[in-house]
Formats: C-alpha cells, structure tokens, sequence
C-alpha cells in the first residue's frame, strides 16, 4: 500500500472519528431535544453558526496532522520501533485491561503539563488561542486546535507507546474513550449528577463544567480526564469568583486581551 492510500485511508477514519460522535452529540443536545436539555447547559447562551464553522475548520487541519501521526504511530509499530504488540499473548490479559489504566494516567500527566505550557503568556496566543475562542465551547470544539497545537497533542499521543506496551485493540479502546471524553467534555451539558460529582471516588474525574469553567476563565481546570494535577498543583477552580484574582468572563474574551496578549 502506497503513502498516500495509506494516509487516505487513515485521514477517512480520523474524520469519522471527528465527526460521528460529534454530530450525534450536536443533533441530540442542540437540535432534537434542546428543550429538554436545556435544564443542564452550563452557559445558557448557544453558539452562533460562525462558531460552529470556526471550531469545524480548524479540526479539519487538526485531523490532517492527527492522521500522519497516526501514519507515524503505525509505521514504529509494525517496523518494531514501539512498544505495541501485536500477539495478545505476549502479556497476560490482566495487564491488556491494565494497560488501557496506564495509558489514562500517563496521558493525563502528560496533557496537564502540555496544556499549563501552552497557557504561558508568550506562548498562548501562537499556540492555544485558537482552541479557546469559544468561550462556550461545542462538541466540534474537542479538536478545534491551531496547527501547532495539534502538533503537541500528536507528540504526546506518539510518546505513548514508545514507554508502555499496549495492544492495537487496547490502543484503539482508550483512543475512543479519550474523544468520546473530551467531546461530552466540551458539550456544554453537564450529564453527571451532583451527587456523583461529589462522591469521594468520581469527585477526582473531571467533567463538563470543569472544562467549561476553564473556557470561561482561563486561568484554572487544565486537566484532561482527572483533577488530580489541578488539585496537587492548586490550579484548579474553587468556584468563589469573588476571590478570584481575575475576572470570570462568561461571554467575551477580554481575559484573552487583559491576560495573555499585553
């Protein structure tokens, strides 16, 4: 199989990956039942059509280097230079369902610290900026990411299977779990009931309003599946706005401007 076959056949699944999960959230929480969702939108206010074309255009360059990663990924796999295995054998099946737990938390660290860097004022309006324009962010806003972003991201996915071994279907299973995350993550619904966000055990995942907060206000939140870094490192949101040493901008990005781009 040719380069470019090849790469086409990866960028069509990168696009189904995109879009399908997407469109379904978008359709059911925007359009059929947005009455009835209505209840659980954490900003009442809906994104206009320009929003929903931004965060569409820039996915779709997103995907274009999602896919040649994921070109990259393949060839070190099957070339032998990664720490994929093929036989399901090689390990017991215990650390197969382990290696999916592994993959979370390593990615998880990794994403915290990717995304604290990229909110550093000299690197913020080259790199995340564009991600954060939607203050209200959709479903399509999961990979609405400026190339150089997306090139971050790609690295981080790649290191991944260079450090812990893991089979293609585990592989596949957590790369599924990671998007279906971070699309109900950027859907501005909130699904999970209050008395499951306090739980002791699920008050350490991460949710819609967690990372809505962050689109909000910038400045806290930047974990990925878990609060575990933003707790150790004190970056995450306490919900006292008033004691906040920045504003809490709902609506515009004049925190953009006031913090990131003076």
């Amino acid at each position: 199989m040719s380069f470019l076959t090849h790469f086409a056949a990866v960028t069509a699944v990168m696009l189904l990956y995109y879009f399908v999960p997407g469109i379904l959230f978008y359709y059911e929480f925007y359009i059929r039942h947005r009455c009835r969702w209505q209840p659980l939108k954490i900003q009442q206010k809906h994104p206009g059509k320009a929003q929903l074309r931004r965060e569409i255009k820039s996915s779709l360059g997103a995907v274009f280097i999602f896919s040649l990663a994921a070109w990259l990924m393949y060839e070190a796999s099957i070339r032998g230079y990664s720490q994929v295995y093929f036989d399901i054998h090689e390990h017991s099946l215990v650390y197969f369902g382990f290696s999916f737990i592994l993959n979370v938390f390593a990615n998880d660290t990794l994403f915290y610290w990717a995304h604290r860097f990229m909110h550093l004022k000299w690197v913020f309006p080259y790199v995340h900026l564009t991600h954060h324009k939607s203050v209200s962010p959709t479903p399509f806003d999961a990979l609405a990411f400026h190339p150089l972003e997306a090139i971050i991201h790609s690295f981080t996915y790649i290191l991944l299977i260079f450090i812990i071994p893991i089979h293609p279907i585990m592989f596949g299973i957590f790369h599924a779990y990671n998007l279906l995350a971070n699309v109900a993550g950027h859907g501005g619904f909130e699904l999970m009931p209050q008395n499951v966000r306090s739980h002791w055990f699920f008050k350490w995942q991460n949710t819609a309003t967690n990372h809505d907060t962050h689109h909000k206000k910038f400045n806290c939140n930047y974990g990925n599946y878990f609060v575990i870094w933003d707790s150790f490192m004190k970056t995450k949101d306490k919900g006292q706005q008033k004691k906040d040493k920045v504003k809490d901008y709902t609506t515009s990005h004049s925190l953009v401007q006031d913090v990131y781009l003076k």
